[in-house]
């Protein structure tokens, strides 16, 4: 167990790491717009791209794999995700799961909100509502189409979507996860059918990224089966599924992404399984500690990251145009403020829900 955990731990930093470099390298390089986190009157690209080639690297991949460092972290994190759900529930019951996640995601996301809201007032101007906050806390923006305080939440409502669903599929098994893909495909081939209902184009959208998250459920099962044939079987049915979901989908509708490409979904299960390959040495038992300590801030960094890091970039621009410094300053200052909400609230908030999944178990142990 320790040293699935230490790979994963390497794995979760490792996406969001990918993550802010596609953010702070490819947006705050590119981007001739961001919204929510630079006024509209602010000269950007915040960086002149001739001036550093950090960027080399995002081409690389795009050329290679037809993919981004931002779109390869998320999908890291999707297989993570998915490989951890069967794990947990096994772990617990549909209820205590299902208050576990509430206590890990919701009250760093509210204070998140807040924080984020602040630093954009201070530092561009920006202003949300309360309709802002509330829908973006519920996590119904999408829903009643309105802007969210922090863009990065599209990939929360998924996740938390999938935390509904496996509490509804219970201990997973083969059939079970398989059975779900075969919905998600049924959804999305009925979305382009009916190509009018908006409801039902953005269930599908949210859906189809639930297939790469199924990926890492296959990984586990496969993980517990004895025949060689059944595992690769497992994890390459569920891979295809997934490439099948996305490609059905872009039939009926618009997706310029580079998640639905091959090259995107197979280079994060590459990475996934050479590093959990790895993680059989010896080396691999023990982490340096301040890998411990990144992967504790992943989720906090991963809601503030943005926000922070650009809004840093364009403050320090003030001072000087060296990106590098600029670079630094931004990781400085989303790193810093994701520590701060780790300790004060994540922390706490875990501790809360651990408390109250014990008593549940006392309580239906009684």
């Amino acid at each position: 167990m320790q040293n699935r955990f230490a790979y994963l731990d390497i794995l979760r930093v490792l996406a969001v790491v990918l993550v802010m470099f596609g953010h702070y390298v490819l947006v705050g390089g590119g981007a001739t717009s961001i919204p929510g986190v630079i006024s509209d009157g602010y000269p950007l690209p915040l960086v002149d791209q001739g001036s550093w080639s950090i960027w080399r690297f995002e081409v690389f991949l795009i050329n290679s794999f037809s993919t981004q460092t931002a779109i390869l972290g998320v999908t890291l994190f999707f297989i993570i995700t998915g490989y951890l759900m069967p794990v947990m529930l096994e772990r617990y019951s549909r209820l205590e799961f299902l208050v576990n996640r509430i206590f890990r995601i919701f009250p760093v996301l509210l204070v998140a909100l807040g924080m984020i809201g602040l630093f954009v007032w201070a530092t561009q101007g920006l202003v949300f509502g309360w309709s802002n906050y509330i829908a973006s806390f519920t996590l119904s923006y999408l829903v009643f189409g309105v802007v969210p305080v922090a863009s990065i939440l599209w990939t929360l409502v998924i996740e938390v979507l999938f935390y509904g669903f496996s509490a509804v599929i219970g201990k997973f098994s083969v059939y079970r996860l398989f059975a779900f893909q075969a919905l998600i495909l049924g959804v999305i081939v009925l979305s382009v059918k009916i190509p009018g209902s908006y409801y039902l184009m953005l269930v599908a959208s949210q859906m189809k990224y639930m297939m790469i998250i199924c990926v890492g459920s296959a990984i586990y099962l496969a993980e517990r089966d004895s025949s060689w044939p059944n595992r690769v079987s497992m994890v390459f049915g569920s891979v295809v599924l997934t490439y099948l979901a996305f490609q059905f989908y872009k039939v009926g509708h618009e997706d310029s992404s580079t998640y639905n490409n091959i090259g995107t979904q197979l280079l994060a299960l590459g990475l996934f399984l050479g590093f959990k390959f790895i993680s059989r040495f010896d080396f691999m038992h023990k982490l340096p500690k301040p890998i411990y300590w990144m992967a504790d801030l992943v989720y906090p960094i991963y809601l503030l990251h943005a926000a922070f890091g650009l809004g840093t970039m364009a403050l320090v621009r003030g001072f000087t145009h060296d990106p590098y410094v600029m670079l630094l300053m931004a990781i400085t200052s989303s790193v810093f403020a994701s520590w701060l909400l780790h300790r004060y609230v994540e922390v706490p908030g875990i501790a809360v829900g651990k408390s109250c999944v014990r008593n549940l178990k006392v309580t239906n142990n009684s």
